[in-house]
């Protein structure tokens, strides 16, 4: 926290340039967006196995919700908070959908890449095993989601925003303010998963940094979208830092679904020198993933003071909880309850 207070406010709007007035309109605006949006991925999402409509699901939940928490902050009105589990709960439901679809797609390329017959029957059984399971993710995450709040989203949220705060003239919140107050919390919060990620070799602290970088990324996306110019290119750098997390954490998904199928005993009593060269295959893969994430994020305190990610966040006064958007904590405990990680 005194790392953010301590420089000079670089960002060129702030809570007294930037009134309520200005910014609740806007907001209003991107809240309609945003739920429209949704709506209208969530039929593809039950029909259909649409790989695009499933990742567009997760992003655009996780930007409405960030809209609803600026709106309304801390305490927020129980409406408020059912809407953001819903929707966080949406995203973990399709994790291990979006988990399987990535596999997939990097077991039919070592199928193709292959050269010797015994490690390309090994691969294809490998993605028999991926493609069952992708059936069963589907099947759950479409339970899941009837279950939910996800078909009177819309409903929800027209509710909260007529007889909400945003609804009362005489509210004095300005929540461009309560935005900065979020994006100072979470990029301190992002700093100290940072430093836990570089000093430890437990892959749940480079997870857990991963959650703090999407986080912290989808906060300055609103600044963006609110009119920040020093916003985009913070976005930039966080978005390389994002894909290289990704890159990483797809790498875990594909060694741990490769290694549940040349775990079946019938498997390796016939080809136990195949299954062994293969996941020495995926040791080496793993270990050079990690290097690369270890080499990124030993490069951000190069100059950190210098960066356009440190430029919007200093000056903005972090005396906002950083449960602003649910804490990091309770999307790891609803990550690691299941095996596919909240990504």
């Amino acid at each position: 926290m005194e790392r953010v207070a301590a420089v000079t406010r670089l960002l060129t709007e702030s809570e007294e340039s930037v009134s309520a007035a200005q910014v609740r309109p806007q907001l209003e605006k991107l809240l309609r967006d945003r739920v429209r949006k949704c709506v209208s991925l969530l039929p593809k999402v039950l029909a259909e196995d649409d790989r695009e409509a499933v990742h567009d699901l997760r992003v655009w939940s996780r930007r409405l919700q960030q809209v609803v928490v600026t709106l309304f902050p801390s305490p927020r009105p129980a409406e408020a908070r059912t809407i953001v589990r819903t929707l966080r709960r949406t995203r973990r439901s399709l994790g291990g959908w979006r988990d399987c679809h990535v596999v997939i797609a990097l077991l039919a390329r070592k199928i193709r890449a292959a050269r010797k017959p015994a490690q390309k029957q090994a691969w294809e059984m490998a993605l028999a095993m991926a493609r069952a399971k992708l059936q069963r993710e589907i099947r759950r995450a479409r339970h899941q989601i009837a279950n939910r709040k996800m078909f009177t989203l819309a409903q929800r949220v027209q509710g909260l925003a007529e007889h909400g705060p945003i609804g009362n003239a005489g509210n004095d919140a300005n929540p461009f303010r309560s935005l900065e107050n979020s994006v100072a919390a979470a990029y301190s919060e992002w700093r100290e998963g940072l430093e836990r990620a570089k000093s430890s070799a437990d892959p749940f602290e480079i997870h857990a940094f991963r959650i703090q970088t999407k986080r912290l990324r989808y906060r300055i996306e609103l600044l963006r979208d609110l009119g920040s110019a020093a916003a985009k290119s913070a976005l930039t750098s966080l978005r390389m830092l994002q894909d290289e997390l990704g890159r990483w954490h797809d790498g875990l998904a594909f060694a741990r679904m490769t290694a549940e199928a040349l775990a079946d005993p019938d498997y390796l009593v016939a080809q136990p020198v195949t299954a062994a060269v293969i996941l020495r295959k995926l040791d080496r893969e793993n270990a050079r993933y990690l290097s690369r994430v270890r080499a990124v994020l030993s490069r951000i305190d190069e100059q950190p003071d210098a960066s356009p990610l440190h430029s919007v966040v200093s000056g903005f006064r972090a005396d906002a909880s950083p449960q602003a958007d649910g804490a990091v904590a309770g999307e790891l405990a609803l990550a690691t309850s299941n095996p596919a990680p909240e990504s």
